[in-house]
């Protein structure tokens, strides 16, 4: 049971690895499609991240990490799927949330990493691509793809910001 448990997170935050995320994501799609439920997934990156495993080092790069992945687990519920794809990255899945209830977890939560932040002088922001889907995305791998963009997005237009669309076809 533990093995099971260690092939399916990540074992510096204990989020969800890709894997397990992806098998499911691949579930929740599936719900929403066959109960017509909208879903909410967003990918978020934190900026200036290398900065502080440059300037402070690794270990308090690995706290951050984990002071993040705490924050998201206290503002998410036990039914959404939360997930940290890798380095600076993580990836969350509301289900049965629209856009107008996503909203407000995400700006909520985007506050309360903040608040981290600054409570421990680290000059990290977080840029976050969000979608909800009214209708499912055919696949993991699309709806992962297109928050991802959206990311970059926020990213590439000054950081620290929120880019959220509805996908309603």
């Amino acid at each position: 049971m533990e093995e099971k448990l260690l092939a399916r997170t990540d074992s510096l935050t204990g989020l969800l690895n890709p894997r397990a995320f992806n098998d499911s994501a691949q579930r929740e799609i599936d719900k929403a499609r066959r109960f017509k439920r909208p879903f909410t997934v967003a990918y978020m990156d934190l900026d200036n991240f290398k900065m502080v495993n440059d300037q402070l080092g690794h270990s308090v790069g690995d706290a951050l990490l984990q002071l993040v992945a705490e924050t998201i687990k206290k503002n998410t519920r036990v039914v959404d799927i939360v997930a940290r794809p890798g380095g600076d990255e993580f990836i969350i899945l509301l289900p049965e949330t629209g856009i107008e209830s996503s909203k407000i977890v995400f700006s909520k939560l985007r506050e309360q990493i903040m608040k981290a932040m600054e409570a421990n002088s680290w000059a990290v922001t977080l840029s976050i691509g969000a979608v909800t889907y009214i209708n499912p995305p055919d696949t993991v791998d699309n709806m992962i793809k297109k928050v991802d963009n959206l990311m970059y997005s926020a990213k590439n237009s000054g950081k620290n910001k929120i880019i959220q669309e509805l996908i309603d076809k």
